[in-house]
């Protein structure tokens, strides 16, 4: 069971996160501001997940892709920590362009299907 917003977890509790609460989150982790931006970070993105669809980094982005894509799902506080900084970095740069409107739903939802093939053929 996740704590109140805005209290902290009981010991030993999981802290589950809304995508938009995750997505506050990750940009609280310094390690991610010591790397550099990501040209494409959308294809990236599928390009990580392609290449290694069972990896549990690779299922977490596939999880991200599809909170940005269609405005849903959980995450727990914890999974930030599975996310190497090169790839925290990555994340970051796609919310930001998304929100830019440089990564447009249409393309995230395209991402989406083409790593949820990868990942039923892994």
């Amino acid at each position: 069971m996740s704590a109140p917003p805005g209290s902290s977890p009981a010991a030993g509790a999981t802290e589950v996160l809304s995508a938009a609460q995750f997505q506050d989150a990750l940009r609280q982790v310094i390690r991610y501001r010591q790397q550099l931006p990501v040209d494409d970070p959308l294809a990236s993105t599928v390009k990580s997940i392609e290449q290694n669809p069972a990896f549990s980094q690779s299922r977490l982005l596939t999880r991200v892709l599809d909170a940005l894509a269609y405005q849903r799902g959980e995450f727990r506080r914890a999974e930030i920590d599975t996310l190497d900084a090169q790839t925290l970095a990555m994340v970051i740069t796609l919310i930001d362009a998304y929100a830019a409107g440089t990564v447009t739903r249409v393309a995230l939802e395209r991402a989406v299907a083409a790593v949820k093939a990868a990942e039923l053929g892994a």
